[in-house]
């Protein structure tokens, strides 16, 4: 096989075309090489200066009121609604929640 690979130009390579290659690139690369993307830098570097341009505001608590406890309740409020409707049409005994 290697006789073949060398036939078809597969197995050798000239030193001029590797060498173009690396100028190319700006050397070699492996697979686990990762090119930067300025929009995700900046994200992340935004996510990790979080803590200190937070502030609290009576809007930022009113959000947090909204979606970290109503949304959550009226969900368990209309699932287990839902738990006793069905049990009350089929005639099951009703389930305890919390």
């Amino acid at each position: 096989p290697p006789a073949i690979l060398a036939r078809h130009g597969r197995a050798r390579r000239s030193p001029a075309r590797s060498q173009s290659r690396a100028k190319m690139a700006a050397g070699p690369r492996t697979p686990t090489d990762v090119i930067p993307n300025k929009f995700v830098e900046a994200n992340g570097a935004a996510r990790e200066v979080l803590e200190k341009g937070f502030r609290f505001t009576p809007r930022n608590l009113g959000i947090f009121a909204v979606f970290g406890i109503a949304v959550p309740v009226l969900i368990y409020k209309g699932c287990v609604d839902e738990f006793r409707y069905t049990d009350k049409k089929y005639g099951r005994p009703e389930k305890k929640f919390m």
